[in-house]
This record gives C-alpha cells, sequence and structure tokens, in this order.
C-alpha cells in the first residue's frame, strides 16, 4: 500500500480522530472538572462555646433583626433582612442548664402580624427552633435546651 492511498483510509482518519481528542482530553478536563470552593474558616470555639448554625425565617421583610443572649452578647445582628430564609454562622455559649436568647425585629410600620423563627443548629446536637409573634416590633426571649448526645447512636 502507498502512503497518500494509505493516508485516505477511513481507518488512519479514525486513528487521527482519536489522536487529536487525546491530545484535548487533558486541557478539557481541566476546564470541565469541577474544584472546590474552600470552605469559609468557622469562628473558632472558646472554652465553653460551640460553633453553630443560626437558620433565621421572617414571614416579612425586617428593618433589623438582633440576636444576644442573657448576659448581652450579640450573635447576629443583621439589617434589612428579606422575607425567607437565611443562615449565618456563630458561636453560642455552652453550658449544661440550657441556653436563653432574646430575638428582636424590627418590621415597617402598618405590618400585618409577623413571626420570626430561629432555629440553632449546634455542632453535634439536634436542632431547635422557636420563634417570636408580634406587630411592628418583635422582642421575645427564647429558651433553648439540649441534652448530652447519646455516644455510638446513628
Amino acid at each position: 500500500m502507498n502512503g497518500p492511498r494509505w493516508l485516505a483510509s477511513p481507518l488512519a482518519g479514525t486513528a487521527c480522530v482519536l489522536t487529536a481528542l487525546a491530545l484535548l482530553a487533558i486541557p478539557l478536563r481541566q476546564l470541565t472538572s469541577s474544584r472546590r470552593p474552600s470552605p469559609a474558616p468557622a469562628p473558632a470555639p472558646v472554652a465553653g462555646a460551640l460553633h453553630a448554625v443560626l437558620r433565621l425565617r421572617l414571614l416579612a421583610p425586617a428593618g433589623r433583626v438582633v440576636v444576644h443572649t442573657d448576659t448581652g452578647a450579640i450573635l447576629l445582628d443583621r439589617r434589612n433582612l428579606g422575607a425567607g430564609e437565611s443562615e449565618h454562622d456563630a458561636v453560642i455559649p455552652w453550658e449544661p442548664g440550657g441556653l436563653d436568647l432574646r430575638v428582636q425585629a424590627d418590621f415597617a410600620a402598618g405590618t400585618a402580624e409577623t413571626a420570626v423563627f430561629l432555629t440553632i443548629m449546634p455542632d453535634g446536637y439536634q436542632d431547635q427552633t422557636r420563634y417570636g409573634i408580634g406587630l411592628g416590633r418583635i422582642d421575645e426571649p427564647l429558651r433553648y435546651d439540649w441534652h448530652p448526645p447519646l455516644i455510638g447512636t446513628p
């Protein structure tokens, strides 16, 4: 078989296409594979404290929402939040007796009765949700109680 005739064969054409795809495979893989974004660092836990995620659910837009402990430590302070859910990282004080929080939310004047739901999701413990209901301004004490986790349970 002579050279030009061999290059015109279907087998040679297939081999050339496969070689070109093999050479493009490495750059295409780097372009199309998803890279995992580096996670945002969680706040460092302090002695007597535990990392938690605060899930805030508003039924109406709020001008300001503040969540603080009974000792005055502010866990969350956000302005101009829309209706819906949002999640925020926090370090909560951890004591065997439970956790007492106060949620304060300011809504627009003339707003119908609304509610604020606060779910606390501490690392290694069950999520708990509490709520406050009111008109215009909500200032509600919330009590959270966790039992020690059972070791070895799924």
